[in-house]
């Protein structure tokens, strides 16, 4: 009983900082600068050169690079700015970090051969915020690349509010995403289609019932998956308590990717799971991945990158063997 309370315990605590709030986690292995290079907490992924994908780590305020063969880190950069690194997104050589301690979307130029030799090296904040200087977004927990549009979505799920930049900093434009009754209520994560020029938007919901202590009653407003155009009009919704489809039920999405064929990705860090929808019925089609704390197994989930050329679809695994697994060509045509 006492080792399921800790396990319990733990889950809530990670679960409290999904969306980017409390502390770092303390430090207690060497220095990540000159330290093996390793995964630990693992929050956003995207797609790296050198046949990597880079994950940012919330541990050690690094992004680590991974290889999408062996699934072993090459290398790790702590951020020269510091701090907390939790958005990522990739535009060929350039990273686009969200730091929730500077408030800032950090931009990096990499640095090296893709070995372990490899760095990262500041080149500005988006919205042109001078160095050192506290930034504009409250919490940047979201952000994707279109790099056939040179695009930058950077998702502030604090204010509730999407900005689209240019890779140099320059801001575009910007909108509040809202539902099909106006509102939009927890805002966690964020991807783009850039075959159809789509918003990705995972929004939380309210679990909480309309009762307060009801435990059978349905939650206030469901989790959804939100899709915009790149104007920010709602095109489509699909809801995790099965009125969209029959199907589909959810509480939680993490990161999401959309395939070619018109399916949406979306992490279920309390399932242990990826969920694959139909993006134009909303059906659930399947469920990928099996919950376990072994190599191979998801055990909090956040976020996922599909190889479209592949179809391998990598996942950072935030709990349980903390490191990025793959699910191989589980994105393939179908």
């Amino acid at each position: 009983m006492r080792n399921m309370n800790r396990t319990a315990l733990r889950l809530a605590l990670a679960l409290l900082c999904l969306a980017g709030a409390g502390p770092v986690w303390s430090q207690t292995e060497s220095d990540p600068a000159t330290a093996v290079p390793q995964v630990q907490n693992p929050r956003r992924i995207a797609e790296g050169p050198n046949g990597q994908v880079l994950v940012t780590d919330r541990r050690y305020g690094t992004v680590v690079a991974v290889d999408r063969n062996s699934l072993e880190p090459v290398w790790s950069a702590p951020l020269p700015q510091e701090g907390a690194p939790f958005g990522l997104a990739v535009m060929k050589r350039l990273v686009f970090v969200g730091n929730t301690s500077t408030k800032n979307v950090e931009v990096y130029r990499i640095q090296g051969s893709g070995g372990p030799d490899t760095t990262l090296r500041f080149a500005h904040n988006l919205g042109k915020i001078p160095t050192g200087a506290i930034g504009p977004f409250e919490n940047p927990i979201g952000i994707a690349a279109d790099t056939n549009e040179k695009l930058v979505f950077v998702l502030d799920g604090a204010a509730k509010r999407i900005e689209v930049y240019k890779p140099n900093g320059s801001i575009q434009f910007g909108f509040e995403p809202r539902d099909s009754e106006g509102v939009l209520l927890s805002p966690v994560s964020l991807a783009v289609d850039e075959l159809r020029r789509e918003i990705l938007v995972g929004d939380y919901g309210n679990p909480a019932p309309y009762w307060a202590g009801c435990s059978f009653c349905a939650a206030a407003a469901p989790a959804r998956i939100l899709i915009y155009d790149y104007g920010g009009e709602l095109l489509f919704e699909i809801r995790g308590d099965g009125t969209t489809h029959w199907s589909t039920w959810f509480a939680r999405v993490q990161g999401m990717a959309a395939s070619t064929d018109g399916r949406i990705f979306a992490a279920d860090p309390l399932g242990g799971r990826i969920l694959v929808f139909d993006r134009y019925s909303g059906a659930l089609l399947e469920e990928l991945g099996t919950q376990g704390s072994e190599e191979g197994q998801l055990m909090l989930p956040l976020d996922v990158w599909l190889d479209r050329e592949t179809g391998d679809l990598f996942v950072s695994n935030n709990r349980g063997a903390r490191r990025v697994e793959v699910l191989r060509d589980a994105g393939g045509q179908q």
